[in-house]
């Protein structure tokens, strides 16, 4: 059934879930090796994801493909991904995208409270839900953006980890697009450890978790993943700014 604006955000049924199995596993491997070649992605640090029961996923949104990345970061389990609303509106397209694990991240002032309410749902069949907490892609960025405070907030109201990812890219022996060099730049999945929200978490007087302190997570977690792609040598060379969104599907 197609998604519309105030429904639940995941569907929980089992014959949507079994329709999403049917949907991923097929599509998933031939989606991979796409982004292999074009990318010659790897991974590194894979074992932490296994260890963890529930988690919130946070990592830099620098492809299109990111999505095929992050599947193959916990395969042969599924990832649930946020998205922007109006892509998963969007007919038939739309279906599809939450088919293989699309999460719409709902427009409005109570988007936070939807989020958690499906992500409650969620942790009940699937362990990860993953989040891109720039907002937008910034196509071969090494230098992070801003970000949002949402999947903090689930984190510390689900009193689950954050598991940072962060993508690093080389750009190989020769110089970006000349005539030996490489048109796409080389890509690492590196997985962090956990950062789990006791740590930076304060409640107000009238027992609410503050939202400064969500903001001091959000900080501190951009800062590791910053400093994890400064230490590797993250190449800048291939940058190319925000990438555009899809004129009629998710520009709105």
């Amino acid at each position: 059934m197609p998604y519309k604006h105030g429904r639940p955000l995941i569907d929980t049924s089992l014959p949507f879930r079994l329709a999403g199995a049917l949907t991923f596993y097929p599509v998933f491997p031939i989606a991979n090796i796409i982004n292999i070649v074009q990318y010659s992605t790897s991974y590194e640090n894979r074992a932490r994801l296994r260890r963890h029961r529930k988690a919130i996923l946070v990592c830099n949104h620098t492809t299109f493909l990111d999505p095929v990345k992050m599947a193959g970061a916990v395969w042969p389990r599924r990832v649930h991904q946020t998205m922007l609303e109006a892509t998963v509106e969007f007919p038939v397209l739309g279906t599809f995208t939450r088919l293989l694990g699309g999460v719409p991240i709902p427009r409005g002032k109570n988007s936070l409270a939807a989020l958690l309410d499906a992500a409650s749902a969620a942790f009940r069949f699937w362990r990860y839900l993953l989040f891109y907490p720039e907002g937008e892609c910034y196509l071969y960025n090494q230098k992070i953006q801003e970000f949002r405070p949402g999947a903090f907030y689930l984190s510390a109201h689900l009193d689950i980890p954050v598991i940072p990812m962060v993508t690093v890219f080389s750009g190989g022996k020769y110089k970006p697009y000349g005539f030996f060099g490489r048109a796409f730049p080389r890509e690492k999945l590196v997985i962090l450890n956990p950062v789990y929200p006791s740590h930076y978490i304060r409640r107000e007087k009238n027992g609410e978790i503050s939202m400064d302190s969500i903001r001091s997570y959000a900080k501190a977690v951009h800062t590791l993943m910053q400093a994890e792609i400064d230490k590797r040598g993250g190449c800048s060379a291939f940058y190319k700014g925000r990438m555009n969104r899809i004129q009629g599907l998710n520009d709105k």
